[in-house]
């Protein structure tokens, strides 16, 4: 007897980034400032402490999307996420001014399937 499996596991990919916020320096669409992850896509610098990062591949979902600062006392959020791109703010100690040049890792977990379970008829 054969039964059918559904799993939201499939078609999931993993994007890493590594930024150097002082190395993106107001680019646009520029693999500079990407220490890891340029391969995988591009980022542009939209105003200080406003980033974009665009993938080459763009996915049918995003999953999950992680930051996490590596300069000292600041702090990094996502502010969008589409299947193409996600939009990363970094702000200073005091939660609101944007941190220019600060640096910091993104992981994206994006998935490669219309809906959750791979097909249209689930």
């Amino acid at each position: 007897m054969q039964r059918e499996v559904k799993s939201f596991q499939r078609a999931v990919r993993q994007l890493y980034f590594s930024v150097d916020g002082s190395a993106v320096a107001g680019g646009t669409l520029t693999q500079d400032g990407l220490l890891v992850g340029s391969f995988e896509g591009l980022i542009t610098e939209n105003s200080a402490g406003d980033y974009t990062i665009t993938f080459n591949t763009p996915a049918q979902r995003v999953l999950n999307v992680q930051v996490s600062a590596i300069t000292d006392v600041s702090t990094c959020r996502v502010k969008a996420s589409s299947a193409s791109s996600v939009n990363i703010e970094q702000v200073g100690a005091d939660q609101t001014t944007p941190l220019a040049d600060g640096d910091f890792y993104v992981m994206v977990v994006l998935s490669d399937c219309e809906d959750e379970y791979g097909d249209s008829e689930a």
